[in-house]
């Protein structure tokens, strides 16, 4: 495993020497880190030192196989995660985030496109081991062709990490009768004083907004390119100009 101690933006790309990582990010540090061609790793690490905050964006435009994201915040600390995920063939994602100490807090922010015989897996679960900790998890995908995607997850508040709060998004549009799409949040809560929520929601896109946009001149299949990009569009945001030049144009070439 490579250890990688980070105080200042840093953009990485693996070497391919490594199948693990371990990015470590020190006290009372604010960084922005981007990883892409991280295609050979089997396992990325993060650990988020107290009074901290990582601005996390991850990028995957190859074939992944099979990755373990595992994130452990401090104390007054918080991971703020966007990933582009458009990669291609069949994976398997996981990624854990534990929230250990007071106040520690994290945001997962994933848009993910599967297309022609795409067979992709994503478990994105937070566990809160703290009181006063605060994580929210916003899945969105699309899924077309002969393609699967699955999203499902766990927020878990154990007992005892009261005044804490854990919220699930996961939300798949299907194009297509021959692809799969499944969403399956999970919440397991143990303490009463909490706030918890999860939402999952599969389903094609809206006839009317097809109707709509098609009664105004476009085709029924630019109609369906706009409505696909105003969804998985928002992820942009967590990456710079260039980055996000380079994933709008994928976006719009895969579809």
């Amino acid at each position: 495993m490579e250890l990688v101690r980070i105080n200042n933006n840093l953009n990485y790309k693996a070497n391919g020497e490594n199948t693990s990582l371990n990015f470590v990010i020190d006290s009372n540090k604010e960084v922005n880190l981007f990883v892409d061609e991280f295609e050979s790793l089997d396992e990325l690490i993060f650990d988020v030192s107290d009074y901290s905050i990582l601005h996390l964006s991850l990028f995957a435009k190859k074939s992944i196989n099979s990755l373990k994201i595992t994130a452990n915040i401090g104390e007054n600390s918080k991971i703020i995660v966007h990933f582009a995920d458009f990669s291609v063939e069949k994976h398997h994602l996981d990624a854990v985030i534990n929230l250990n100490k007071n106040n520690a807090s994290a945001e997962w922010h994933l848009a993910s496109l599967s297309t022609n015989k795409d067979d992709k897996e994503i478990n994105v679960s937070i566990y809160h081991n703290h009181s006063h900790t605060n994580g929210k998890i916003d899945n969105y995908g699309v899924c077309k062709d002969n393609s699967k995607l699955i999203f499902s997850g766990i927020s878990h508040i154990i007992k005892g990490c009261h005044e804490s709060s854990s919220h699930q998004n996961a939300k798949i549009v299907v194009f297509d009768n021959d692809c799969k799409a499944i969403a399956k949040p999970i919440l397991k809560i143990d303490e009463n004083d909490i706030e918890a929520s999860h939402a999952a929601v599969v389903g094609k896109v809206s006839d009317d907004h097809i109707f709509y946009l098609t009664s105004r001149g476009l085709s029924k299949e630019e109609a369906k390119m706009l409505i696909t990009l105003g969804y998985l569009k928002p992820i942009l945001k967590g990456f710079d100009g260039n980055v996000a030049n380079d994933i709008n144009q994928l976006i719009e070439g895969r579809l």
